[in-house]
């Protein structure tokens, strides 16, 4: 879905293709992320990102 919206959290360090091909790392990149978005959430950065859809 396009959308003139962008996110600016920085994940290309964290998730990498070859990341996706191992399970364990594929865990640890998913941690990594859920973090990564969790503090932007505290800190209250890009809240329309976290707010629900209206349908």
């Amino acid at each position: 879905m396009p959308t003139r919206y962008t996110l600016d959290a920085d994940l290309k360090d964290t998730v990498v293709p070859d990341v996706l091909q191992a399970n364990d790392k594929k865990v640890t990149a998913l941690k990594e992320t859920k973090k990564q978005l969790e503090e932007r959430f505290k800190t209250g950065k890009n809240r329309w990102f976290f707010t629900k859809l209206r349908f």
